[in-house]
């Protein structure tokens, strides 16, 4: 990319060139011109800096997919900070570590998450809590943290009304990931990762301006599409603050959108939708279906699209494509081959690449400055350590063949990934713990109908302690994210562990998965979150 050509940049170009078009559609807001985006980011831009924002802070925010979610992001990058965006379904420790890695005094919210954000705020460096669509008074709860309810619609306009002196190098954003042992990190994306990122989709679908679907929430990289493939192309985006199973189509055919993106588990959720007469009578032309589908071929004549799919994650952006021309029923689990300017390579335990067709760990480098993440925030060590010998180190295991494709195996990493979400078993695990008659847990993925992966806990009791299933789900309802509540629970007596070291063997469980004795919150008709969302 050209190292002027960030978002910041192209969202001033487009304001200037054609300010009246229509740029961003929220369903449920409304619509916005590109002259509005421009003005009301650098509202936002006037709202942070009085209230203490200079540049190089990072900007917390828990803060749904929204036109706010837009201002807020530009707004960050035309005073020179840095939003990190925070998953707003974290609470309990997992809020407290992700704020306290960022460093960040202050923290901008919708007033719906005020009440998880209180209870872990000791410890931060939190100053000021700036709620956006509030009627709070203002308050002080501690003697350095403060609570602001003043709209930024007030506010003064910030950040210079010239084009952005942003660059391909400066950071555009953090993201939070799951750690493979540990808590999740703060990724930091450099404007030239999340250009590449974008680039892909905008250069499949046409070269006519499109309409972009993205109902993805703004602390995962698909949720920043919205802005970008716009800004890009000239097109606009409707977003969605979470995917609706049942409002997908409406909102396409209402719209007339042309792209979106579908992960494994929405994905499903479609194809399991009774068939129609009219399920070819739609806009969409491109699809973004990741992974790659065994019923692929059925799902593209059903619904009259074309389909690609990537690899990636929230480091690497989606450095490999499978093309549509490519993206068949007899490729599914293909992830593809690498794009320009991004070399890949299999290795075994100590880097040494393995022989071709044996699975080994998936690194990656660039020819490309800044294509990929420049680090973990707060973090040198694990930012060393995914950084060795040169390469960026997935944690995956792939097999690539003879012709260069590349398939996903494995992960190496101690993660679950439940509808589109990493969830750290460590995180989850000490969550568990907390529970009085816990003594002892191990969380993993099984098999899901609904592609990705189920959460499983196998859990050991403490002396002279009883474990209820439902009652141990309903604790943990109010302690982790929905998406982290466990499905399956197993009552052991021990965990099976390592004769010397006594780390659990978690391959045994994973091969044992869903036993007969296994507790399901599903069939067992606990109250829970629909499956479809």
């Amino acid at each position: 990319m050209d190292a002027q050509d960030t978002l910041p940049r192209l969202v001033y170009r487009r304001a200037l060139s054609t300010p009246d078009q229509i740029a961003l559609t929220s369903v449920g807001q409304g619509s916005v011109t590109w002259r509005e985006v421009w003005e009301n980011s650098r509202r936002w831009a006037g709202w942070l800096e009085d209230n203490g924002v200079v540049s190089g802070d990072r900007v917390v925010t828990l803060v749904p997919q929204s036109l706010e979610a837009a201002y807020v992001w530009m707004g960050c990058c035309l005073i020179g900070a840095v939003e990190a965006s925070i998953n707003y379904e974290f609470r309990g420790e997992w809020l407290r570590h992700a704020i306290q890695v960022s460093s960040a005094k202050v923290i901008v919210l919708s007033t719906r998450f005020l009440d998880q954000l209180l209870p872990v705020l000791e410890g931060s460096a939190i100053e000021k809590i700036l709620l956006y669509d509030g009627a709070a008074a203002e308050m002080a709860l501690a003697a350095k943290v403060q609570v602001v309810s003043t709209p930024p619609a007030a506010a003064r306009m910030a950040g210079g009304d010239a084009e952005p002196n942003v660059f391909a190098h400066d950071i555009g954003c953090i993201l939070y990931t799951s750690g493979t042992t540990g808590a999740s990190k703060a990724v930091q994306l450099p404007w030239a990762l999340l250009d590449a990122t974008w680039r892909v989709p905008t250069s499949l679908v046409g070269a006519e301006p499109q309409v972009y679907y993205f109902p993805y929430s703004m602390h995962h990289a698909s949720g920043r599409g919205a802005l970008y493939c716009a800004a890009l192309t000239g097109g606009r985006s409707v977003t969605r603050e979470i995917f609706s199973t049942s409002s997908f189509w409406d909102d396409i055919r209402q719209h007339g959108c042309t792209y979106t993106g579908l992960f494994g588990a929405p994905a499903r959720f479609l194809i399991d939708l009774p068939e129609r007469a009219d399920d070819t009578d739609n806009p969409l032309k491109l699809v973004c279906v990741l992974p790659l589908l065994p019923q692929i071929d059925s799902v593209k004549r059903r619904f009259g699209v074309e389909v690609y799919s990537v690899y990636g994650m929230t480091e690497i952006g989606n450095p490999f494509v499978v093309r549509p021309n490519e993206a068949i029923s007899a490729n599914a689990g293909s992830c593809g081959r690498p794009v320009a300017g991004v070399e890949a390579r299999l290795v075994d335990a100590h880097d040494y690449p393995v022989p071709l067709g044996s699975p080994g760990e998936l690194v990656l480098r660039s020819t490309d400055p800044w294509r990929f993440t420049c680090g973990y925030e707060g973090a040198p060590e694990a930012t060393a350590k995914a950084w060795r010998n040169g390469w960026f180190h997935t944690g995956d295991i792939f097999r690539v063949d003879a012709k260069g494709n590349y398939y996903y195996l494995d992960r190496s990493k101690d993660m679950i990934r439940r509808r589109g979400e990493n969830i750290s078993s460590a995180e989850l695990e000490a969550a568990v713990l907390t529970h009085p008659c816990i003594a002892e847990v191990a969380a993993l993925g099984v098999a899901s109908t609904f592609a990705d992966e189920e959460v499983l806990i196998a859990v050991v009791a403490r002396a002279g302690q009883r474990i209820n299933p439902p009652e141990l789900i309903s604790y943990l309802k109010d302690i982790v994210p929905r998406f982290a509540v466990p499905r399956y629970v197993r009552v052991l007596d021990a965990l099976p562990k390592t004769p010397v070291t006594q780390r659990v063997q978690k391959q045994a469980l994973r091969t044992q998965a869903v036993t007969p004795d296994t507790w399901d919150r599903l069939s067992a008709g606990a109250t829970t979150v629909n499956p479809q969302t």
